[in-house]
């Protein structure tokens, strides 16, 4: 079984004049030394709700795809299991949710399609693809091959995030990452090195000569 961290302690910083240009007027870019990453469970549940109702209009699109009003986002929430669905999320230092990542197991068999949304002042960082990438390791680590991501056609961000991490983006707003490829598809050297602590060790029966990583060791 892959070792992951039940409770990581993030110190990822990202130039602050690049996730400012995605705030709304009012907010501000904000560090994120200090976060905390861990896998969720059921008693996780509300904080995970109250990080989905506080997504702006916009975002709310971005994430469902349409505009949900609280209430139906409650009852999404509801119908999450945690021992079915691997959820990651990010907590600021008063310990509020402030990025979740989801991977929920579809029809197709070996498929989870993934889902991430990150508040506002913490994008453009690194953290979206953090913890897409721990969500996945535990996914793959439980038997999965594929993760899909199903987005606007416009998210670049999304489509950015996706290819990083080595995945083909399949059609617009249509994208898979398959287990087997992640690592040596992943488009920055950097990236790709990061990922082998990720995910890579339970990927380690695949690997080729094509290329030898150091262990280990940030983009919505």
């Amino acid at each position: 079984m892959t070792a992951i961290a039940l409770d990581e302690r993030l110190d990822i910083r990202g130039p602050p004049e690049a996730a400012a240009a995605t705030i709304p007027a009012g907010q501000t870019a904000v560090g994120l030394a200090g976060l905390r990453m861990r896998q969720l469970g059921a008693s996780d549940l509300p904080a995970v709700e109250r990080h989905l109702v506080q997504l702006g209009p916009l975002d709310r699109r971005a994430r469902f795809l349409c505009y949900r009003p609280d209430a139906a986002i409650a009852a999404y929430v509801r119908r999450i299991d945690p021992s079915s669905t691997v959820l990651m999320g990010a907590f600021d230092p008063s310990d509020r949710m402030v990025g979740l990542a989801e991977a929920h197991p579809i029809d197709s068999p070996h498929t989870v399609e993934v889902a991430v949304s990150i508040d506002p002042p913490f994008r453009r960082c690194g953290l979206g693809q953090r913890l897409v990438a721990r969500a996945l390791a535990v996914a793959f680590d439980r038997g999965m091959q594929w993760a899909e991501f199903i987005f606007a056609p416009n998210n670049r961000a999304l489509a950015g995030l996706v290819e990083t991490l080595g995945g083909r983006i399949k059609a617009p707003g249509h994208a898979l990452i398959d287990r087997s490829q992640i690592v040596w598809n992943a488009r920055q050297p950097e990236a790709r090195r990061r990922l082998v602590g990720e995910i890579g060790l339970i990927i380690s029966t695949t690997k080729s000569n094509k290329e030898n990583f150091a262990c280990p060791r940030n983009t919505q």
